[in-house]
């Protein structure tokens, strides 16, 4: 892949010939076209594309908090959505070829050295997702009442995410989030990170556990 370094013949984008021209971060970049495979894959990169197929599955829908989430993580190098499956894959995919599964315990949402909610906790309760979490603010890591708090729970049942309408804030320290009736009754996973309003600074998300959605 080639880099257009001083735009001598103007930017270039789109496909000509057997070349392709597009953009990333204001970086113009040339790279050819994929070539047809003419080998069968071996079973090494069989075992690969099943394990990236896995991960993959569940980060792509939560792409949005994935910006947000692993927008600081290596950002001069590669995307954040590239930054969460690169890290999860390694960690978060179990079991052994063709039945990979997801350990949830283990899969990161963000990843950052922002301070987190302390002993954060949650639990469901007549269909409202209640989590709680400790609104101390810290000078050393100059966090905010206005940080946002973004919590996920998935219902793998159905295979659907749920966040709060409107992020809470730091300082309110809880939020009760009602259940739509059609996650109800499985189990959820939840999952929690906290940002400053500018995104700038993310913590590392926590898993709260596997909840009865009742």
């Amino acid at each position: 892949m080639g880099t257009i370094r001083n735009g001598a013949n103007g930017r270039f984008s789109g496909k000509a010939g057997s070349v392709i021209g597009s953009s990333w971060k204001g970086i113009d970049y040339i790279k050819g076209l994929s070539k047809k495979r003419t080998k069968p894959s071996t079973e090494e990169q069989r075992i690969q594309q099943a394990r990236f197929y896995a991960i993959s599955k569940f980060l792509m829908p939560i792409a949005p908090i994935l910006r947000l989430g692993f927008g600081q993580v290596n950002a001069d190098r590669m995307t954040p959505t590239n930054a969460a499956l690169q890290l999860n894959i390694a960690q978060a995919v179990i079991g052994t070829y063709p039945s990979f599964e997801l350990d949830y315990s283990k899969i990161l949402i963000s990843s950052g050295t922002f301070i987190g909610g302390g002993a954060t906790a949650a639990s469901v309760n007549s269909g409202v997702l209640t989590v709680d979490w400790d609104f101390a603010l810290s000078t050393l890591y100059n966090s905010k009442a206005d940080d946002q708090v973004i919590i996920l729970l998935y219902q793998p049942t159905v295979d659907e995410f749920m966040t709060a309408p409107v992020p809470p804030l730091r300082a309110e320290g809880t939020v009760d989030i009602t259940i739509p009736d059609h996650l109800l009754g499985g189990k959820g996973h939840v999952w929690v990170f906290f940002a400053n309003r500018k995104g700038t600074k993310v913590s590392r998300s926590s898993y709260l556990g596997e909840l009865d959605l009742v």
